[in-house]
Formats: C-alpha cells, structure tokens, sequence
C-alpha cells in the first residue's frame, strides 16, 4: 500500500488522468451516475464543475434552467437575465428537479431527463401547458449556491442561517470571546432596518462579548460563523423579540426578523484561572509557534497596567514596564502578579493580549501602596517578546527532579508565609508533578526521597486548600499521604480537623484518637479532641 500511494504522489496530473482508448477518464464527470437519483431520473453531465461539494436540503440555489418536453420549451429564465432561486427539498412540483441539484457541484451544466412520476405525473403542469403523463427534460447550470442551515435543536426552522460568504477561517467564538461584527436587523418583508452596528463606510466594527449579543436567536447564529464569514440570518419571534417586540424600534409582538451579519474578526479569550479570575483576550495569532512558557521559564514581556474601572487608561494606568525579564514562579518581584503570570503561560512567542485581573490575582486586600487600593481589579496590555523554555521534569536524574522540586517548594512556602495561597498552591502543585506516580521506581533510596517529597507537597496543598476553607480537597490530599510509608500525625490532625468542618464526626473521632493513642502529651491534638 505504502509503494502505492508513493507511485501516486509522484505522478503528474497527465499521468494520473490516463485511461485505456474510448474509456472515459478517472475524473470525468461525463460518466457520472448519481447513485442517489431515483429511478427515472437520468443525468448527463455537459460541463464539469468545480469543487467536490454538492448542495443538500434547505441550500438555496441559483440555476440557470430551460424545461421541455417532446422538444417543446414549456420553461427558461433566459429572458429573465438573472439565475432563478430555489430552495432544495422545499417541495417543487417537479421532484426530480431536487434530486437533481443535490447531484450538482458549482458551475456544473447537465442535461437531466426526468420520466413522468418524477416529473408532473398524471396531472401535468397546466399553466405552463405541460400534458400529463409525459416525461420532461431540463438543461441545467448550477450557477451558485448558498448554505442554509437550521441551527434550532428542535429543528423547527426558528433560526435559520443563510452562509453568504463563508470565512477562510476556522475560529468560531464561544460566549466568553469577544466577536467584531457588523450587522443590521429588519422585520421580514419590511425594508427599513431597526438596527445597525457597524455598517458605514469606514465605520469600525461592534467589539461584543460573544455572550452578551441579542436577540439569542442572532447570539446562536453568530457562535456558528466563521471568522470572515457573512450570513443573513432569519429568526422565528421565540428567538428575536417574542410577544413584547421593541415598541420604541416599529418592531411588532410575534414578528419574525433577519439579520445581515459579519463576523469580521474573533478574540478568543482564555480562563487563565478556571474561575473568571483572569481572562486573557488573544489580540492576535501567531500561526509559526504553538510552545508556551511554564513554571519557572525566563520570559521577556512588556506590558502596561491599570487600575480596572471607568475613565481613561492613561488616568488608569500605574506601571508601563518594556522588555523586562519575568521567571514564571519566581517570588522575587512585589508587581508581577498572579494573574500575569497565569495569563503568560497562554501565550506564545509574539503574541499580544488584553488580560483582565480580578483583585484576588492582582494585589488582593493589601493593594500596591500608592497605586492600586485594596480589593481592586487590574488591566494589562501584555506583549510576549521570548521565552526560555523550561527544563523537562522527564530527562532529569533522580538528584536533579528532586532539587527541581525542593526549589519550587521553598518558593511555595515563601509566598505561603505572606499569605499569598492561591500562588503558594500552584507551585506546590507543579513541585508535586515529577513524583504524582513513583511506583515503578526501582531504586529503594530514590524511592524514599520520592515518597517525601510527595508527601510534603501533599501536606502543603492540604494547608493552601485549608486557608482557602475548601475542606473535601483538604481530606482528599491528606489521604494521599495517608498511603505512603512516612509519620501520618500532620496528615491526619488536618484531616480529622477538615472531617469536623464537614460534619464528618465519627471519622473525625477516629483521627484523633488514633494520634492521642501515639502522643498523649501532643496538647494541639487534645484541644482538637471532642469530649
């Protein structure tokens, strides 16, 4: 099979198009027999179109089409001087008509001839003076065809999406991107918009959170286009403006609407923090690199920052910093925030962003003393100019993963000792992963280094989960140490401590009878006793 394909790559188109004397070519479609027309329904190809796709239900396509029977013209839109429009599988009285375009690709021209089931039957078509039962012929040109979809679960034709132009792209935005677009909004049938956003020459387009555009009919559509793309989009009233309508826009109770929309461009935007916490807006792309910093990567960044909030940014802005050198991880700077350093590892070499900091990722209830107050949110206009990727946890020696690891540790602690939990719980967590799975490690003294700092990791994510109140992952990590063979008294006071705050009673009993048993003289496990 492999010498096959290779032969095939390399040989010219000529060559591949090559069939035996009076056979027609491999890619001819002369030949072709649509295996999905009925029988009765027999197509000619005249000229080949281009593309591989072909139209399905609910596609509008614009034909250039002459009908005849026993060589008598009984329909055309020459005279017309533009295609005529039909929507496939809407039911036209010649069935076999639909049957043919879904067999069509674009710019094609076939002959068609279609018996009389398929055609107009024992009727015939009387205003067009076609008898009954006599078979017809079309000469069909495909022109064009635009994508129609129905994007309601229901499938009940509420919002349906005519592509006009579909984006080079494959971006499409979720609810927390932000999407430029440009659209204008009219009742069906009525000529005068009640919206417009965007749509002047030179106008710039709407900036949106993708969540926050309405109707919600226009809100779903637009989360199924493409960058680039252009749609005129149709909405039933239950998802436009349903029985209240927009009185003060001349928009009627129960009006159906359409909307023409771009979607000119599309900022993804990435929850750095799983919790809304930090929110990194990608203000470009970088298509040549896809590696991105991590803990404890040198990064040169510039970027400026503001106070969150109303005004200007220059009245907001309290630090504009150029190409300066930031570790990952690192505690040594009072102005790289968490949420700076959350929204780095998401980018790449080159790469731009707008990155919004809730307080608690930012300077928290102790602020940045005479520039950012306590308990305030900040902006940053962020640029990644390099990056010093860091070592792989993978290729290191025994000696050299745990030194790795005491590092990052010893950084958890420093910013554990100033309070600052959220970041102390992030490097506990990456100092804990070259040691998540230590069973198959053969060498008894590595064995034993590696269980202790597992469990030490385990122990200090259970203090950061215990100052955070978050009990269940305070039990969950003590249990973990709970299974290796090291002193279990600090994992099992914290657990028994967390069992109390879940109401866990019995189980918290259990604990600490268990260390008094080992230490009746230890003081902070008989306060932690119940009586």
């Amino acid at each position: 099979d492999f010498v096959v394909c290779f032969v095939l790559l390399q040989m010219s188109d000529d060559e591949l198009n090559m069939s035996p004397p009076g056979s027609p070519t491999a890619f001819d479609d002369s030949s072709y027999d649509d295996s999905s027309l009925p029988i009765g329904v027999k197509k000619t190809v005249l000229s080949n179109g281009s593309g591989w796709e072909r139209p399905k239900d609910m596609y509008e396509v614009q034909v250039n089409i002459t009908g005849k029977y026993d060589e008598i013209i009984f329909d055309s839109n020459e005279s017309e001087g533009r295609p005529r429009t039909y929507v496939v599988g809407s039911g036209l009285p010649c069935k076999g008509l639909d049957s043919t375009f879904k067999g069509m690709k674009r710019g094609e021209k076939s002959t068609v001839v279609i018996d009389s089931p398929h055609a107009f039957g024992p009727e015939g078509l009387p205003d067009k003076n076609v008898p009954a039962d006599v078979a017809v012929t079309y000469e069909v040109e495909l022109v064009d065809w635009h994508k129609v979809e129905d994007i309601t679960k229901a499938k009940d034709k509420g919002i349906l999406v005519k592509l006009l132009d579909d984006g080079p792209e494959w971006d499409k935005p979720k609810d927390h991107d932000f999407s430029f677009i440009r659209y204008r909004g009219r009742v069906v049938g009525e000529d005068k918009y009640f919206a417009e956003e965007g749509m002047g020459e030179g106008t710039e387009p709407l900036r949106v959170k993708t969540g926050s555009i309405l109707p919600s009919g226009l809100l779903e559509a637009v989360k199924e286009l493409k960058k680039g793309s252009k749609a005129l989009v149709t909405l039933k009233p239950e998802h436009a403006f349903g029985e209240t309508g927009i009185p003060d826009k001349a928009v009627p109770a129960n009006a159906a609407v359409e909307y023409e929309v771009e979607l000119v461009d599309v900022h993804n935007v990435i929850d750095a923090s799983k919790d809304g916490g930090v929110l990194c807006e990608t203000l470009n792309k970088v298509s040549t690199e896809w590696k991105k910093p991590k803990e404890t990567s040198k990064c040169s960044v510039s970027w400026k920052a503001a106070v969150a909030g109303p005004g200007s940014w220059a009245s907001r802005e309290f630090e504009n910093l150029e190409n300066r050198s930031v570790v990952i991880g690192s505690a040594g700077s009072d102005t790289v925030t968490d949420g700076l350093e959350r929204a780095l590892e998401q980018l790449v070499k080159g790469q731009r962003a707008f990155v919004s900091v809730r307080s608690e990722y930012a300077f928290g209830e102790a602020g940045l003393e005479g520039k950012v107050k306590a308990g305030e949110s900040v902006e940053y206009q962020v640029e990644l100019h390099s990056f010093e990727e860091a070592p792989s946890t993978y290729s290191m020696s025994a000696a050299d993963k745990k030194a790795y690891s005491e590092k990052i540790k010893e950084t958890g602690n420093t910013f554990f000792k100033t309070g600052q939990i959220r970041r102390a719980l992030r490097r506990y967590e990456v100092a804990l992963e070259p040691f998540e799975y230590i069973d198959n490690i053969r060498d008894e003294a590595e064995k034993r280094a590696a269980q202790e700092i597992k469990a030490a990791c385990n122990l200090n994510l259970a203090a950061c989960h215990d100052k955070k109140g978050d009990w269940s992952q305070v039990v969950s990590r003590c249990n973990i140490v709970m299974e290796l063979p090291v002193n279990h008294n600090k994992a099992r006071f914290r657990r028994a401590k967390a069992y109390i705050q879940l109401g866990r009673l019995q189980e918290a009993r259990t604990d600490l009878e268990a260390l008094v048993e080992l230490d009746p003289n230890d003081k902070a496990v008989r306060n932690g006793r119940m009586n």
